[in-house]
């Protein structure tokens, strides 16, 4: 079944609204290829071939777009696993400064103790030889 508003106009029809239409209305009837469009004809695909290119860019930003959406997952990653990798750095280093000074601290205290002992050793039987 055909469409309800379509009308199919016979060649005398055509030929009567040809004649008494003007460019606008000559698009319509002939539609974009018509033999009377010569010059608009060259504006339309001016004007196509430009949306064409404007397509093209706009394609072309966003695969852009894209591919530095990809690179900034990316640096954000790497970033985030900096900044992982200096705190366990730092901590790893406050642990070690903690360590090396109770190391000193051992040493400070052995050279002590062996600094005491020498001297009983040398005071004692110093004191003792005279007390005698």
């Amino acid at each position: 079944m055909p469409p309800k508003f379509k009308r199919h106009l016979n060649d005398d029809e055509r030929n009567l609204l040809e004649e008494d239409s003007d460019e606008e209305e000559d698009f319509f009837l002939r539609g974009s290829s018509g033999p009377r469009f010569g010059p608009r004809n060259d504006k339309i695909r001016h004007v196509q071939n430009q949306v064409d290119e404007v397509i093209d860019v706009m394609q072309e930003n966003i695969t852009k777009v894209i591919e530095r959406g990809e690179r900034l997952d990316d640096l954000q990653d790497k970033s985030e696993s900096l900044s992982d990798n200096a705190t366990a750095f730092s901590n790893r280093a406050k642990q070690l400064r903690r360590q090396m000074w109770w190391r000193g601290c051992k040493m400070k205290a052995i050279i002590a103790l062996v600094a005491v002992v020498l001297l009983l050793v040398i005071i004692i039987p110093i004191v003792l030889k005279y007390h005698t």
